[in-house]
């Protein structure tokens, strides 16, 4: 494997040699993204202290991925960590699972993250843009972004200057794995009023790895539904109701998870997402105050699991089901002085776990037990980001906020129907409740250096809350006991990162390093021969560095390239920390001449071999994929089509990712896959 020494100068390398062709490329007038998740108003993104990125509804179409991770993989310092194609997790320098904060148009998703199944619940045509933030550099969101915050912005209505329709249709299949995926969308459009609707269908079968072998049990198929409107009051209040359901079945899982033994085949045979939200806006026509934003929703995931076990088990199956509920409300409030961008507000939701597992025997008995008893965590926060204008080249951003957490837990008995009636029931652990108080504050600075340059900077406290699984679990296998602990303290970050920005009109390159310092991690500790218990124990540090670039050869033609380092030592035990993406990045080139016309894309996506891995992690090789893509956009009576062909891991690499969860099976990704996608716009 590259050293780490050698890894940062390669990347310096890259930056110089970039750098160098400026003076050479043709000028293209190029405008930079803006994002709302980091401040809750709009931002650029180099003038954001910590790193950021932005994926739009176009670029989501256009790569036509099975998965959303694998989309969202492709930008710097971001992998996915694969369970199944459905429902792959994120990985944000170094950080995974219920340490980034997933939402679904601000909204939290709450469900257990032992088999993940999070970014499956939202169907990717339904996406207008994705915002994502690396690590802990916003005090808008609290317990779990030490990692970062992945925002799922779906399409919806707008209020028109005068009454217009605007509608949808798409299709796409693929051949590995091979299934198709359908898409339509409408929306009426007026002065005062706007109405949304739309439903889509994917169902794919299981894939193939590049050596040809079947990767059993990666089947998926769903559909989903979304209703959404809104009302405009008055020149000053507008309403918006925003109404999603999306349902799964036969949904398979061909990793086992981080906690659960080899040996089951696991499918969610039925699994669904329900989101009803009511967002008021208030914008006074003067004053201080900007906007007034007021947003209530209930979420809610059902999540039903069947495991089968092979025929040596004693087991036959076992049914675990949980029922999660999330209830939320934020009231988020922007004023605008002269030399301040204030953004405060408060920040209360409510998740509920209701589980119960029902395990079937070879000998005939059933029994019914449960993962957890009955438990709830509620958080309520008050938070304050201020953006004050030191100079006209200078701007610091303060950030922080302030968390009351509760958590309760009803009795948890070992079984609650016993598989035989000369089994009693006994008490595992008695109805507990606790409460806490966290915090996270940071301070960061954008400086524009010259006319192409800014530089920024930031340091960041944040924390982790263990939750209600790591508090109350119970889960009881043939190879032992694992407990939750209510006793658990907050996990503790501590993070540093330098960022560097340069952008003229046909060039622009960002690079970043940053240091995490974690403490208070929870993982599971031995505390008796087969009985696990969850604990604070491990202190953790992470280091990397990103760098990523823009070349617009002409008008028409653009390189592109990212690269990313991370590296992570766990120090309680003086081992290198788990789940580290090994270096890895993406190269490219695409032709695109504008609205209408061909366009055209080729790029190669990489990761070097991963050698430094914790005790009982498998290192993996390295690999690289090339994957090419085209397209026709052109218009039909005023319909806008758009046509593309796609081919994925052109050479039909075999490569496992690293960050694989599978237990029992070597979970290798897809081989070649032949795509096509159609979508009309009227």
């Amino acid at each position: 494997m590259i050293s780490p020494k050698k890894q940062i100068s390669a990347m310096i390398l890259c930056l110089a040699l970039l750098y160098g062709t400026v003076g050479f490329a043709a000028e293209k007038i190029t405008t930079e993204k803006t994002i709302v998740t980091a401040r809750g108003v709009e931002s650029y993104a180099s003038q954001t202290p910590g790193g950021t990125a932005l994926i739009e509804s176009q670029e989501i179409f256009q790569a036509q991925d099975i998965s959303l991770t694998n989309t969202l993989r492709k930008i710097a310092g971001v992998e996915k960590s694969s369970d199944s194609a459905w429902g792959s997790a994120i990985n944000i320098r170094g950080l995974g699972r219920n340490r980034v904060v997933f939402l679904i148009d601000g909204c939290r998703i709450n469900t257990a993250s032992d088999i993940n199944s999070q970014f499956g619940f939202i169907d990717s045509n339904e996406i207008e843009r994705i915002e994502v933030l690396k690590g802990p550099i916003s005090a808008l969101y609290g317990s779990g972004s030490m990692g970062g915050v992945v925002n799922v912005i779906t399409k919806k209505g707008y209020f028109s200057q005068k009454t217009e329709t605007k509608s949808s249709i798409s299709a796409g299949m693929g051949t590995n794995p091979k299934g198709f995926t359908t898409f339509a969308n409408t929306a009426l459009n007026t002065p005062d009023f706007w109405l949304y609707a739309s439903g889509g269908k994917r169902d794919y079968d299981s894939y193939e790895d590049g050596g040809g072998h079947k990767i059993h049990n990666s089947q998926f198929d769903d559909y989903n539904i979304n209703l959404k409107s809104g009302y405009k009051w008055n020149s000053m209040n507008m309403t918006d109701l925003n109404i999603q359901y999306l349902k799964g079945q036969d949904i398979g899982i061909p990793g086992k998870g981080l906690v659960l033994p080899q040996g089951p085949d696991i499918t969610y045979p039925d699994t669904d997402r329900t989101l009803v939200s009511l967002t008021h806006e208030f914008i006074p026509e003067k004053g201080a105050l900007s906007k007034s934003e007021i947003n209530l929703f209930f979420q809610e995931i059902d999540r039903n699991v069947i495991m089968e076990f092979p025929s040596k088990a004693p087991m036959k199956t076992v049914l675990p089901s949980a029922l999660h509920t999330t209830y939320g409300a934020k009231w988020q409030n922007m004023f605008d002085f002269q030399s301040h961008g204030l953004v405060t507000g408060l920040d209360i939701w409510s998740w509920e776990i209701e589980s119960s597992r029902v395990k079937n025997f070879k000998n005939g008995r059933t029994g019914i037990d449960t993962p957890m008893a009955d438990a709830k965590q509620t958080n309520a926060g008050f938070f304050l980001e201020d953006d004050m204008e030191l100079s006209s080249a200078v701007t610091l951003n303060l950030g922080g906020r302030l968390d009351y957490i509760k958590t309760r837990s009803d009795e948890l008995y070992n079984w609650i129907v016993p598989p035989s009636s000369a089994m009693t029931p006994s008490l595992k652990r008695k109805a507990e409740s606790d409460n806490d108080m966290s915090w996270d504050a940071h301070a960061g600075l954008t400086v524009n250096i010259s006319s192409p340059w800014s530089m920024t900077l930031l340091g960041a406290a944040s924390y982790r809350a263990p939750d209600l699984m790591e508090k109350y679990k119970y889960i009881a296998f043939s190879g032992g006991e694992t407990y939750g602990n209510p006793d658990l303290d907050p996990e503790r970050s501590f993070f540093l990162e330098y960022g560097i920005h340069y952008k003229r009109s046909n060039f622009k390159v960002s690079g970043a390093i940053y240091g995490n310092f974690l403490k208070d991690m929870i993982t599971e500790k031995l505390k008796a021969p087969g009985i696990y218990q969850m604990e604070n124990v491990n202190k953790a540090q992470i280091f990397g560095g990103e760098l990523e670039a823009q070349w617009y050869l002409s008008e028409l033609w653009t390189l592109y390239a990212n690269i990313a380092w991370t590296q992570g030592k766990n120090k309680t035990d003086n081992e290198d920390l788990a789940f580290i993406p090994p270096l890895n990045g993406l190269a490219g080139i695409g032709y695109n001449p504008g609205n209408l016309g061909f366009w055209g894309d080729l790029n190669l996506e990489w990761a070097d071999s991963q050698n430094d891995v914790a005790s009982g992690e498998t290192p993996t090789s390295g690999w690289a994929t090339l994957n090419a893509k085209a397209g026709y956009r052109f218009l039909v009576r005023q319909t806008h089509h758009d046509l593309i062909l796609g081919i994925d891991n052109l050479f039909d690499r075999q490569y496992a990712n690293h960050l694989s969860t599978s237990r029992g099976v070597e979970l290798t990704e897809p081989g070649v896959n032949l795509y096509l996608a159609w979508k009309m716009e009227f």
